[in-house]
């Protein structure tokens, strides 16, 4: 059932706000928590939303075994939300209820954070878990607000000592630089190179930018190299041509089991964070655009040059034309 938009905004930014207090307050002694409480999130520019409902009761008495509806949901113009996905998690555990979602804005999932889980986990909205972020106790820090920045603060224990980074939503790229408290009584903060937790490497900013150059006629010209890397079992070579890979290796996939092949199937995936067409999604192309690496900010750019009709490839001329958006697959191209 649909809630009217004066709703959700409050269940959003109450339910946020109780669980942000979760976060950061400490449950004095004899006190409860407040229990499984439902959280309503939207991405930063309100496309996508998430739901995440308690299958078993709210407040201080649902107080675990936890299990959640977790509903993905595309939001159009006038308010009217369309299913993506739907998928239950369940913790069977008692600890005091934290959770925290970020919505991507280029709908391809959701990252989650929460007192019952020792990772950063990004699901698809169907439940497949994306990408993974394993440092030692790694937490979103609680935004109490209804959207979702596409730029997140991730804190957790390195072997450098407790660590403060940024984590960029889209494709769950650990960008840094991580703070490090000098001296607890003065809290000076000196920005470093990110020591502890694992960004993304340069190797990898290159790959992606490949991807979002990439098009079908390229997957054409190199279908029969993709073809003698199966046969060799070349995980690094068909990981490498990334796009022009995923469709043989997973039609392989569906005939036969394959360790070697469902490795590389799952490392295209992680590094596209889920973004099957990566170098035509406008949502992705656009987010680029708040991400820390020029070189991929440039590409991204470029790439929304070449697609889109005449005006300027920026956030609200796609926003204000993108009803009359229509995809050419023989131009390759957005066309009005």
């Amino acid at each position: 059932m649909r809630l009217t938009n004066t709703f959700q905004r409050f269940a959003s930014t109450f339910t946020i706000v109780l669980i942000g207090l979760a976060c950061w307050v400490e449950p004095a002694a004899g006190q409860c928590c407040s229990g499984a409480q439902n959280l309503v999130t939207d991405s930063l520019d309100g496309r996508f939303r998430v739901e995440a409902t308690s299958l078993t009761g709210t407040g201080h008495t649902a107080h675990g075994p936890y299990k959640f509806r977790f509903r993905t949901l595309r939001v159009g113009a006038d308010g009217e939300t369309e299913k993506i996905g739907v998928f239950d998690r369940a913790w069977n555990t008692d600890k005091h209820f934290t959770m925290t979602v970020g919505v991507s804005p280029t709908g391809n999932g959701f990252v989650l954070s929460s007192a019952f889980e020792t990772k950063i986990l990004f699901f698809a909205p169907d439940g497949t878990i994306l990408a993974t972020i394993e440092e030692n106790a790694p937490s979103i820090v609680c935004a109490c607000q209804d959207n979702t920045p596409i730029n997140l603060t991730v804190t957790g224990r390195t072997p450098f000592g407790f660590r403060r980074t940024r984590l960029w939503l889209p494709l769950l790229h650990v960008t840094g630089p991580e703070t490090e408290w000098v001296s607890e009584k003065q809290p000076k903060v000196v920005v470093k190179e990110n020591i502890g937790f694992k960004t993304v490497r340069p190797e990898e900013v290159r790959w992606v930018a490949q991807m979002l150059k990439w098009r079908p006629e390229q997957g054409e010209r190199e279908a029969g190299r993709v073809k003698e890397l199966i046969e060799q079992a070349d995980e690094t070579g068909l990981i490498e041509l990334g796009l022009s890979a995923l469709p043989l290796v997973e039609a392989n996939l569906a005939v036969k089991e394959q360790i070697p092949l469902r490795r590389v199937q799952r490392e295209i995936i992680r590094r596209l964070c889920g973004h099957r067409n990566a170098w035509r999604n406008l949502d992705l192309l656009l987010a680029f655009g708040e991400h820390p690496n020029k070189s991929l900010r440039d590409c991204a750019q470029e790439q929304l040059q070449a697609l889109l009709p005449d005006g300027e490839p920026t956030a609200d001329w796609v926003r204000q034309n993108r009803g009359q958006l229509q995809w050419d697959a023989e131009l390759n191209a957005y066309r009005t």
